[in-house]
């Protein structure tokens, strides 16, 4: 997923395509794309377990533009 070219609109409806730099969620604290699914690290396990379906909208991506411009967007935006 990182680095990987994702489209997305904004809010005035214009569609952009930007490369993902970085996963975040405000309900874990390390989040990675493990083989097609979103893992967060689970310190009471001491392994990467996979995101429940409840908690994926705590999920966005950074994204940076072709000219340099970061943004945040939430999984629910993603286009492609």
């Amino acid at each position: 997923m990182i680095g990987e070219m994702v489209k997305f609109k904004d809010y005035c409806n214009e569609m952009f395509a930007s490369k993902v730099v970085g996963i975040f969620s405000d309900k874990y604290e390390d989040v990675k794309f493990i083989n097609e699914s979103f893992c967060y690290w689970s310190k009471k396990g001491k392994d990467y377990r996979n995101v429940k379906e409840k908690d994926m909208n705590s999920i966005y991506l950074e994204v940076e533009s072709t000219r340099g411009k970061t943004d945040f967007i939430t999984l629910d935006e993603v286009i492609t």
